[in-house]
């Protein structure tokens, strides 16, 4: 079955086609990519955007906020499918601080 979803997030137009020989999968992935995001889940902003990066041989996909930088991920089921998560508050990973540096011992 081909289904062409269009959609607007953000201020961004996209056009996903997809071509599911199951009717039901298709109807499924069809309904998470015509999903509207209009404004963010935390703050409300319209400032938003699809979102994606790869990182230890994972994708992810998401929606992200440019204001206060919240985001709604894509998740994926363990037999198949897709569903929009929750909106969560992004915190950047804390970097321990720097080692510091003993001074130097004065032999005599």
């Amino acid at each position: 079955m081909r289904i062409r979803v269009e959609n607007v997030i953000g201020g961004s137009k996209f056009i996903f086609d997809l071509d599911e020989p199951k009717f039901m999968e298709a109807m499924i992935l069809a309904s998470v990519l015509g999903h509207r995001f209009e404004k963010c889940g935390m703050c409300k902003s319209t400032n938003i955007h699809l979102d994606g990066h790869k990182s230890k041989g994972y994708l992810f996909v998401n929606i992200a906020c440019k204001d206060c930088r919240a985001r709604r991920n894509l998740g994926s089921y363990k037999d198949g499918g897709y569903f929009w998560k929750s909106w969560e508050k992004y915190e950047p990973r804390s970097e321990p601080p720097p080692a510091k540096e003993s001074p130097p011992i004065d032999e005599d």
